[in-house]
């Protein structure tokens, strides 16, 4: 009787120890990550077209990361001389809960002025800096 017992508890112990496994190996689906940057993304390019500096500063990573808030942001795409933003061509590069988002202000497929966007995810994605070029 404890023979079985001693086994009913060494399976059980593998069991815990193969779903404790399985939960910490569990990744998020790569394509909601996507959808979910590009759902962000179109907020963000919305509340720069509309120079909306509350809605752009729900984007951001609090708190906001020195010289790179929404008011910098701002100043460096109408810099660029742009009355609606758009991040044409865009590739992301997504590690983990951070991201980069690499993007060209022209459609030319020849542009190779790409700029970036930092982003991480506390939840929901948010910016923590940029380049614009």
């Amino acid at each position: 009787m404890i023979t079985k017992l001693w086994h009913l508890k060494g399976v059980f112990f593998l069991i815990v120890l193969f779903v404790g496994f399985a939960a910490c190996v569990k990744e998020k689906d790569p394509t909601a990550q996507r959808n979910q940057i590009k759902d962000s993304l179109n907020e963000i390019a919305k509340a720069i077209s509309n120079k909306d500096l509350n809605g752009l500063n729900k984007y951001y990573a609090q708190p906001t990361p020195a010289g790179q808030g929404p008011n910098a942001l701002l100043a460096a795409v109408a810099a660029k001389g742009d009355s609606t933003f758009s991040m044409h061509g865009r590739k992301f590069s997504i590690d983990g809960k951070k991201a980069s988002v690499r993007f060209a202000f022209t459609e030319d497929p020849t542009d190779t002025d790409f700029s970036y966007l930092y982003l991480e995810n506390d939840g929901n994605w948010k910016i923590t800096g940029f380049e614009i070029k």
